[in-house]
């Protein structure tokens, strides 16, 4: 009888292992986005993950470079979260040092079938794809109030020189010029955008091609004025606003305008916004022929448990579904990475995205494309030493800059 009963819990003990690894799917989601329209565009993945059978939990920390610091501690300690969302610039480093486990090959060749090469080539190492791409932000959008224009007489600028020659008559009538929030990244993206304003070419030459005399050359140098006369035109309680803050001054027709990636749209559109009547969605002054590409993505470190790797298998098929992609940049305020996505019922600003994406000419890398996490830390650092200290002079901000670039020129 004893031996029966042995016999039987270890066939109820093998039974059970069984079933709940068979099963089982679970997916530890550490990512950053803690806004609305982010919550709200992750969600789309979330449930989807949920419906066929996979077990969500949200590690939800605000600000990357908090998830950076926990994603890293996490992996130290042996505790790896099964899905990461990633900077994009972190994930050759991160496959190269073993910590990532390459996405499914049948995945992966799908996917990377219907992905801009120079965005599959980023991710990829030694044939094997080590993220799934989500979406294709823009860096270089402006989001502006119908309002405020309305009520200077003016169309939204298409240079800076336009916008300085409006920002004193929207001061005038009761406007911030210039909705921003003051954080080394805000100032940084801020700053690129303003140099591609100088051309798309002599940006692609100092971006891809690491051309560090470029980068210290007479384009740079009006890049870094316009930036210290726009110190002029935010506001008291800018340093140290969030992104989504500032977008909510332009809601609430409180500022002009806002230089933010796409993912500000989602803000506009989760409050029931209508772009084109509510908000105004165009390119960024200056940047009109270009589309500065900012991607999310999530990649995989290597976990040991069934459960875990099982999880990490069903959320890549649905996160590279074009579909659910589409839904999701409907949400988030993207395009789709997968570039045979169907966009066509999507909104003005994503139509208006397409169009300029679609021509190869406008493609340009953002920052995290073409540099290292450390060259990115230097560039906000001195960004912002500069954004708060008046006495810099552009020409010396400029020589600083052409350092950094020369850094990556084996990128």
């Amino acid at each position: 009888m004893k031996t029966k009963l042995n016999l039987l819990a270890t066939a109820l003990s093998t039974l059970a292992v069984l079933t709940g690894s068979a099963g089982a799917q679970t997916a530890d989601v550490l990512h950053y986005w803690t806004s609305g329209s982010e919550s709200a565009a992750l969600k789309i993945f979330a449930d989807a993950f949920k419906a066929k059978g996979g077990t969500w939990v949200d590690s939800a920390v605000g600000g990357f470079d908090t998830a950076r610091a926990t994603a890293l501690n996490r992996i130290a300690g042996g505790n790896p979260p099964t899905v990461l969302l990633d900077n994009i610039g972190e994930v050759a480093d991160f496959a190269k040092q073993g910590i990532l486990a390459p996405v499914d090959p049948e995945v992966a060749k799908d996917l990377t079938a219907h992905l801009p090469t120079v965005l599959a080539q980023r991710i990829s190492i030694d044939g094997k794809l080590y993220a799934i791409p989500v979406d294709i932000g823009g860096g270089n959008w402006m989001w502006y109030s119908t309002k405020a224009f309305a009520d200077i007489g003016a169309a939204p600028p298409k240079s800076w020189d336009e916008f300085f020659a409006e920002a004193d008559k929207l001061r005038a009538k009761g406007y911030i010029p210039l909705a921003f929030g003051g954080q080394p990244w805000q100032e940084a993206s801020l700053f690129y955008d303003v140099l591609l304003a100088q051309g798309r070419d002599t940006y692609k030459q100092i971006t891809s091609g690491h051309d560090a005399k470029a980068a210290g050359g007479p384009a740079v140098v009006k890049a870094f004025e316009v930036m210290r006369k726009l110190t002029g035109y935010v506001d008291e309680g800018s340093q140290g606003r969030e992104w989504n803050d500032a977008t909510a001054l332009v809601m609430k027709n409180k500022a002009a305008i806002q230089i933010m990636g796409d993912w500000a749209k989602g803000e506009f559109l989760s409050a029931g916004m209508v772009p084109g009547k509510d908000f105004g969605c165009m390119l960024a002054p200056g940047t009109q022929d270009a589309y500065q590409m900012v991607v999310d993505l999530f990649d995989f470190p290597k976990v040991s448990k069934p459960d875990n790797i099982a999880g990490q298998k069903l959320f890549e098929q649905v996160i590279a579904d074009p579909a659910l992609q589409a839904a999701f940049g409907d949400k988030k305020g993207s395009l789709p990475a997968r570039l045979d996505a169907d966009v066509s019922k999507s909104d003005i600003c994503t139509q208006l995205g397409q169009k300029t994406l679609s021509d190869p000419a406008a493609q340009v890398p953002n920052y995290e494309f073409v540099y290292t996490a450390d060259q990115e830390g230097q560039v906000k650092d001195l960004v912002s030493q500069f954004w708060s200290s008046p006495d810099m002079s552009a020409e010396d901000a400029a020589a600083a800059f052409s350092k950094i670039v020369a850094q990556s020129s084996g990128n």
